[in-house]
């Protein structure tokens, strides 16, 4: 009879592998579309964008850069497109930033994460209810497990050793 399988100490749980993969898969998409839209941007082709960064506004994954799309759009064209590069960039920035803290463990990887996604819930709730859709939703249902996965399995997501408690690295 085969034993059970047993996580080996310091090896990563298969959650928060896929948490990581999920950060750094989604910051690759969002740093890719605004470098795109920039380049396409910078070639005249501005006018034909908006109707392409209006639609990545409409299914943008963060509420925050949704909102900042939204109060900025109503600028010239050429700036609605900038608007719309430059809140992926910076959602590209963040997100990666949590995927390399998770992967590398570092203790406080976990609540920033935690923070950072919970403080952004409530304006995606938002959202959602005032333009509904079935990514959008997936993504709120993601993000909620994403929470309660690292809320609950806080021993796994941390190791304690002294080069993991430092803030650079």
């Amino acid at each position: 009879m085969n034993a059970p399988a047993r996580s080996v100490p310091g090896s990563m749980p298969r959650g928060l592998k896929i948490i990581i993969g999920y950060k750094l898969t989604k910051a690759l998409a969002e740093l890719l579309g605004g470098a795109s839209i920039f380049v396409l941007g910078s070639v005249g082709l501005a006018e034909k964008l908006v109707a392409v960064a209006q639609a990545i506004r409409r299914h943008a994954t963060e509420s925050w850069s949704i909102a900042l799309a939204e109060q900025l759009l109503h600028a010239s064209t050429a700036h609605k497109v900038f608007v719309v590069a430059m809140a992926l960039l910076a959602d590209a920035a963040a997100t990666s930033i949590e995927g390399w803290a998770l992967y590398r463990r570092y203790v406080w990887s976990r609540w920033l994460v935690v923070i950072t996604t919970a403080s952004l819930v409530p304006f995606e709730v938002v959202t959602l209810v005032h333009h509904p859709n079935a990514v959008r939703a997936t993504l709120l249902l993601v993000n909620v497990l994403i929470l309660v996965y690292l809320m609950r399995r806080h021993d796994d997501t941390a190791t304690t050793s002294p080069d993991r408690l430092q803030t650079t690295g």
